[in-house]
């Protein structure tokens, strides 16, 4: 069944189940010598394989996966396999008991289809409650990480342009309005970013070829100017991959996570590399890497021991890194890519996120 789409898996047992009621019935017609009697009990039992076979074109037509698919089959066959196994058991405490065993095999099939039915019904619906399940617990992370997005990032923006407003009216302020315009338009780039991470987490936005080491660049002048730590960057010309503007996010809360965490004066080292070697050097294939290492005081204990990722690291005031690093292995693995933590040579932090590198002839522009 590991190489049989699952709807047409669910058809043959159908089919299988038909073939076998119009040959005994077929057989019990000759040997009666009527026909009403084995017609009105082919009626029943080829009718439930018939209807076997229909829910296999209905699972056709529905948006299932292979793997979603191959879950309703392995429901309909076991539901098949129960229900001959259990008709079996009872002839078999009536061998026991020494009684007659009368034509067994009608009922037989009859156990056999409704096995199979049950089983296709109750594994379809299976299926999609646990799509659905999983939408809403996506849904539910996807408003959980905008949440921290739009609380934490746009509301230090805004605070920052309110606070240079409060100063345009001093004569002496010149060059605020420009600082105002500035971060009112990054204010605007993470509304736009915080849509891609949303559409990103909840699988609704279609991948795209984005610059990262162009976005990278973007993200660093912004922090350059308000962050007092020494940024070293390794950037090639271009490092296009396969995702969305959500990577904004992933490059800025790394940043943001190695510049606050590391303490003040801390040397912050982000590199890209687009050749695939440190891709490969962490077990991907034809990856782009983004590397963002410190020397700060090295990995937090929740990130060292993994349980960042989990619900109950997310949740208080000051969780704000931890929830940072969860946005960024959650969006990684949206864009069929990888977050890795380890010791950094400078001797703090350091965190690699690979991306799938876009192919030439991907859809949209390079941002």
């Amino acid at each position: 069944m590991s190489t049989l789409r699952g709807h047409r898996a669910v058809s043959l047992i159908g089919a299988g189940l038909l073939v076998a009621a119009a040959v005994h019935h077929g057989a019990e017609t000759g040997a009666i010598g009527s026909s009403a009697g084995p017609l009105l009990a082919f009626a029943l039992g080829g009718g439930i394989a018939v209807a076997v076979l229909v829910a296999g074109r209905r699972i056709a037509r529905r948006d299932l996966s292979p793997a979603e698919e191959q879950r309703v089959a392995r429901w309909t066959a076991t539901g098949t396999v129960l229900a001959v196994a259990a008709f079996a058991a009872t002839l078999a405490v009536r061998a026991f008991e020494g009684r007659p065993l009368v034509e067994p095999a009608f009922p037989m099939l009859v156990a056999a289809g409704v096995g199979s039915l049950g089983g296709a019904i109750a594994g379809y619906y299976a299926v999609r409650q646990s799509a659905e399940a999983r939408r809403a617990r996506d849904a539910v992370r996807a408003v959980s990480f905008v949440n921290h997005l739009l609380r934490h990032d746009l509301r230090n923006d805004l605070s920052t342009i309110r606070g240079y407003a409060d100063l345009l009216d001093d004569p002496d302020g010149s060059g605020h309005a420009e600082t105002v315009a500035a971060k009112a338009s990054e204010g605007l780039e993470r509304i736009e970013a915080t849509s891609a991470v949303a559409d990103a987490i909840l699988g609704d936005a279609d991948s795209s070829r984005v610059d990262l080491a162009d976005t990278t660049r973007d993200v660093l002048a912004g922090v350059a100017d308000g962050e007092s730590a020494a940024i070293e960057t390794d950037l090639p010309d271009a490092a296009p991959v396969a995702a969305n503007d959500g990577v904004r996010s992933i490059v800025h809360n790394l940043v943001e996570n190695a510049v606050e965490h590391g303490g003040p004066g801390v040397t912050v080292r982000v590199a890209v590399r687009a050749d695939g070697d440190e891709a490969a050097r962490l077990g991907g294939d034809d990856g782009v890497a983004l590397v963002v290492e410190d020397d700060g005081p090295g990995l937090p204990p929740e990130v060292r021991d993994g349980s960042f990722l989990t619900d109950e690291a997310v949740g208080g005031a000051s969780d704000g890194g931890v929830s940072g690093l969860r946005l960024v292995a959650t969006l990684a693995e949206a864009y069929d890519g990888s977050l890795d933590t380890g010791e950094s040579s400078l001797g703090g932090a350091r965190f690699t996120v690979t991306l799938p590198h876009a192919p030439a002839d991907s859809a949209g522009s390079d941002t």
